[in-house]
């Protein structure tokens, strides 16, 4: 309950209306005395000023807002992704580049028994990573591909008694492919062994092992030197053709 003091004694008394106190707040000035609510000449001089200054060095800086202001005298841009279609026949690839992809495609394969890391399952499935099947000469990794092996053998120490059947349904081109892959992913290559085993190669190797009619035994390829290679021409890797003479590799 408001005091005495607060109250409004004409109105308590109703000696005032209240359509006498709504007439003396309208004539109220509700503006700030110091004036009528407009702008003084010095703002709008001052606005102005910032406003051409603003526009002035934003003009000067932008080099008409062109991209060439964030691009250095010496810069080179990186070559777009190619996205295949027509541009993508004229960016030349290396030969070997090509080659390994097509074999880990292959290498697909393989993946349930020796992984995708190449490190097999311990116990079950030999590792391809330093493995001597896969270190050593292609002619014996060859022999594998194109017949398969019964266990037990050795792997890196490690005794596995599985079968790996033979791959000799695929192409030439193929099993050239995935070995080269796997030499080149996997292998500890001696110096200057490139890892590369090409389609010609296979092509000997399957008439070199064409009386072997059983998945090779342990005893077997360890009569097959560990540093022999296939035969065939070695390639350049740049472009497939073969160093020295011979005919080009085969592209299926």
């Amino acid at each position: 309950m408001a005091s005495e003091e607060q109250k409004n004694i004409d109105y308590e008394q109703g000696t005032v209306s209240a359509v006498e106190l709504h007439d003396s707040v309208r004539r109220e000035n509700p503006l700030h005395p110091g004036g009528e609510g407009t702008v003084g000449i010095s703002v709008l001089v001052a606005s102005a000023f910032i406003l051409i200054l603003g526009g002035g060095q934003l003009f000067s800086t932008s080099n008409g807002f062109r991209d060439s202001i964030y691009i250095s005298e010496n810069y080179q841009p990186t070559p777009k992704p190619s996205l295949g279609g027509a541009d993508a026949e004229g960016v030349a690839v290396a030969w070997i580049v090509d080659w390994t992809k097509d074999g880990k495609k292959v290498y697909n394969n393989c993946i349930a028994c020796h992984q995708a890391s190449g490190l097999g399952i311990p116990g079950q499935f030999p590792p391809l990573v330093g493995s001597e099947w896969v270190d050593g000469g292609t002619a014996r990794l060859g022999a594998i591909l194109l017949h398969g092996i019964n266990g037990p053998f050795k792997v890196a120490g490690q005794s596995y008694n599985q079968l790996m059947p033979a791959w000799n349904s695929l192409n030439d081109e193929k099993i050239a492919q995935v070995i080269t892959y796997i030499r080149r992913e996997f292998g500890s290559l001696p110096e200057g062994d490139d890892g590369v085993v090409t389609t010609d190669m296979m092509k000997a190797a399957r008439e070199q092992f064409s009386g072997q009619a059983t998945p090779y035994t342990e005893a077997e390829l360890l009569a097959i030197p560990e540093s022999e290679n296939l035969p065939g021409s070695k390639v350049d890797l740049e472009t497939g053709e073969p160093v020295g003479g011979g005919e080009p590799v085969a592209e299926g």
